[in-house]
């Protein structure tokens, strides 16, 4: 039985992606992708990171509290932590652009190697962005992988970013095909999805592939040709 769970261990990862630690390390100490820490009940600064007239980051502190969840961690300490193998880390990425630091009195929260986690946002998201899955057997024709509330999709080899009524389009033949109704009628799906036109094609036309994932059966209805 596969559980899917919001974060897993480095060693997880690696037995995904059938790689070296030193490529994973690699990639977070690029910031192609982010690893976390669990952390559980300490009392930390949240807020947002802004930029000066010469592009520097300076902090904006919102709020302050208890916090017990992920946190992701900065490059450079990425770099630091396994340099050193351990690390007293003071202050962590929460977001796409916040922070959570522990108080300038705390001397930072102790890591080693053995704590770092991904979040499966960031596993997935790397996948479909870089089309890199795990090692085992597949039909990479066949190969269907959404990200980002299917914003990001891979299929055959090819990658789409799609607005959010795109996405939600996509989602919902997705779903039609998992439950064994693979085709839709188009008008009800963009209807449903917010759209102001009910043509699939003026919804997609900024999309010059979507042909290659999208099927019309020519009578107005649509399917994904994954599945």
């Amino acid at each position: 039985m596969i559980i899917e769970k919001d974060y897993y261990s480095l060693s997880e990862i690696l037995k995904r992606w059938s790689i070296h630690e030193d490529d994973l390390i690699y990639l977070a100490e690029n910031d192609e992708v982010r690893l976390s820490l669990r952390l559980c009940n300490l009392f930390m600064e949240f807020g947002t990171y802004e930029g000066d007239d010469e592009g520097a980051l300076f902090r904006v502190a919102q709020s302050e509290g208890l916090y017990s969840g992920l946190v992701d961690l900065r490059a450079d300490d990425v770099f630091h932590l396994f340099r050193s193998g351990e690390a007293y880390l003071q202050e962590f990425r929460l977001g796409a652009n916040g922070y959570a630091a522990l108080p300038d009195t705390h001397e930072g929260h102790y890591a080693v190697i053995g704590d770092l986690l991904m979040r499966r946002s960031v596993r997935d998201h790397f996948e479909v962005r870089k089309g890199f899955h795990s090692g085992e057997p597949k039909e990479p024709e066949r190969t269907f992988i959404s990200a980002n509330g299917y914003r990001e999709i891979r299929y055959c080899g090819q990658y789409f970013q799609f607005g959010p009524i795109q996405a939600e389009v996509v989602r919902v033949l997705h779903h039609a095909t998992e439950v064994g109704q693979p085709w839709q009628n188009g008008k009800l799906i963009l209807s449903q999805a917010g759209s102001r036109s009910l043509k699939m094609l003026d919804v997609f036309k900024s999309k010059p592939g979507w042909r290659d994932l999208i099927q019309s059966d020519g009578r107005g209805n649509y399917r994904l040709r994954a599945g």
